[in-house]
């Protein structure tokens, strides 16, 4: 199984303040990896380097077998990494299918999955004409989801996805992203607080804390030890 991605000894930060120190992983094809960990332990930050919104320090970042480490985040998703924030990633003033149409209208070869999608997530169609920031934060998140799956080629990036969303809500949300990784055949990148969401959807988990990865490996066990880590001995 080749490797869609892979991060090698990787070192970033914010000004003078290094926050990755020595950050290896790679995520194969058709596969979905989870990043765990409290807050503060580099998740977010290793994902904005991914996505050039920071400049590495050192290390490698390797997309499909190119070296794309200080690339600008514009030519790194134009190679078809496909991004989902946390929050945002939507124009709220914008109605949902211009939304759509704006991200479709660069990504020309994006036609053909918008159907998919569309049969995947009927809300889209469903809310078509409302203002995106009037949808609530459960179809908001979908419509995000939506925009990063149609620039996202081989690897669909995704940040604290289950923030904001109902537990109730969560399981159904877990499946929904499931379908959409087998039916469009992309791997998931999934930084996540919730290990459950994590445990449910990843086939591999690394484990992070200030800024280096402790542990790596199946998701029923180290989930497992991580849950009792932080519910019993406190960190």
């Amino acid at each position: 199984m080749t490797n869609v991605l892979e991060i090698k000894n990787l070192k970033s930060g914010y000004g003078q303040v290094l926050i990755l120190n020595g950050v290896s992983l790679f995520v194969r094809d058709n596969e979905t990896v989870g990043i765990i960990g409290p807050n503060g332990a580099g998740k977010t930050t290793l994902l904005k380097t991914i996505l050039g919104y920071l400049k590495p320090w050192s290390g490698e970042i390797v997309y499909l077998g190119k070296r794309i480490e200080g690339m600008s985040t514009e030519k790194v998703v134009l190679l078809g990494i496909g991004y989902v924030p946390e929050r945002g990633g939507i124009l709220k003033t914008l109605t949902v299918r211009e939304n759509i149409e704006l991200v479709a209208g660069i990504f020309k070869e994006s036609s053909e999955k918008l159907r998919e999608l569309r049969k995947l997530f009927p809300v889209i169609d469903e809310r078509a004409s409302q203002v995106a920031g009037t949808l609530s934060g459960g179809e908001q998140k979908i419509l995000s989801i939506v925009l990063g799956l149609l620039t996202a080629k081989k690897l669909l990036i995704m940040d604290e996805p289950s923030a904001g969303l109902a537990p109730a809500i969560r399981k159904k949300f877990s499946g929904l992203l499931k379908t959409v990784a087998t039916e469009l055949g992309l791997s998931l990148l999934i930084a996540e607080q919730d290990p459950s969401l994590v445990a449910d959807l990843a086939n591999t988990v690394y484990v992070m804390e200030r800024g280096n990865i402790m542990r790596s490996g199946k998701p029923e066990e180290l989930v497992r030890v991580e849950v009792l880590r932080e519910h019993y001995l406190g960190f």
